[in-house]
């Protein structure tokens, strides 16, 4: 089984699951693409930061990846 994250160096532009925006450098997470200024942010946020339900909600995407609808039990 491979890796869950790469960090391999990609030729084209991709659009970043947190911003949405078209960007080149940035990390793997399964098939998602996280653009370096938005897993940094991740990393530094607290709960109580204004940005912090927007990264949960849509890193729920990666959750319902490994885990599809049916076998979550918890939301």
């Amino acid at each position: 089984m491979g890796s869950l994250i790469s960090s391999k160096k990609q030729d084209s532009l991709q659009e970043c699951l947190i911003c949405e925006q078209e960007r080149d450098n940035g990390i793997h997470l399964l098939n998602y693409f996280i653009c370096k200024n938005c897993e940094s942010d991740i990393v530094q946020s607290e709960t109580k930061d204004q940005g912090y339900n927007l990264y949960v909600h849509r890193l729920r995407k990666v959750k319902n990846a490994l885990m599809p609808t049916g076998q979550n039990k918890a939301n």
